[in-house]
């Protein structure tokens, strides 16, 4: 069992048993978007934020350790998510932290309820296990971020800035973990041989790249010399070829097929 840190120091965790070695590239990539919107979001109004577990001693922690930044403002915490649904809809909260020390099912299902609120409240999971398949099957339930209890306090505070930004995130060690996982086949199961990717045309591919890197409409329309309208054009077919839709979609996607081990196109 491995213990948490809220302290902001580092402790070693167990590896985690990777069957493929996956290149340092995705990480690289990963950290190079993180330091390039660092402290963008920070020059408004202070985030507002949610703590979601059922440990008392963990949320008045998690309380303590954020309420002395004044770029987050927390508007509750709770055992219960019915009343962490309120602090979303009724207090705006914009991310919530969830711990995920529970079973997954029931974590997925919260997961899944916050993300389908109308007012949209990003969730965080907190976990201190760092399982491929855990981490998968949160993002697919509707999650933006993914963090261990070993990471630090300024990993904390930068996953919350991208996701309240609507952005995903995860260590890079937890996104090499996720694709050597998702590129491992499963037993008794065959590699399909097409890529679902290939029904896309060039463009669609290059808009689903971006938006998994985090990039909005706008800054994918600036970057590829479009309007946002035509954009979301290229959202709608991409939805209407593969079914993805939200921006977990996209990033599943992405680390699936290794969109995200080369640089933009």
């Amino acid at each position: 069992m491995q213990t948490r840190t809220l302290n902001g120091s580092k402790r070693a965790s167990a590896p985690l048993p990777l069957t493929v070695e996956v290149s340092d590239a995705l990480a690289a990539a990963l950290r190079r978007d993180a330091t390039r919107r660092r402290g963008a979001r920070f020059s408004g109004e202070p985030i507002r934020i949610a703590v979601l577990d059922r440990n008392p001693l963990i949320r008045q922690a998690l309380t303590a350790l954020l309420g002395r930044d004044p770029r987050i403002h927390l508007v509750g915490d709770s055992h219960d998510l019915e009343r962490c649904i309120g602090y979303a809809t009724h207090r705006g909260a914009q991310v919530v932290l969830l711990s995920a020390e529970q079973d997954a099912a029931v974590v997925n299902q919260q997961i899944a309820s916050l993300a389908s609120l109308p007012i949209g409240a990003h969730v965080i999971v907190l976990n201190g296990e760092q399982r491929p398949e855990d981490v998968r099957d949160a993002f697919r339930a509707g999650a933006f971020g993914y963090l261990p209890w070993s990471a630090s306090v300024s990993e904390l505070i930068e996953a919350i800035e991208m996701v309240a930004d609507g952005m995903s995130y995860v260590l890079p060690t937890t996104a090499k973990a996720l694709a050597a996982g998702l590129r491992t086949p499963l037993p008794g199961i065959s590699a399909p041989r097409q890529s679902p990717l290939d029904i896309l045309s060039t463009r669609e591919r290059t808009v689903l790249e971006r938006i998994a890197r985090g990039f909005s409409g706008p800054e994918v329309a600036q970057q590829l010399g479009i309007t946002v309208k035509t954009v979301d054009t290229y959202r709608h077919r991409i939805h209407e070829k593969i079914g993805v839709q939200h921006r977990s979609d996209y990033v599943r996607i992405a680390l699936a097929h290794d969109l995200l081990l080369r640089e933009p196109q």
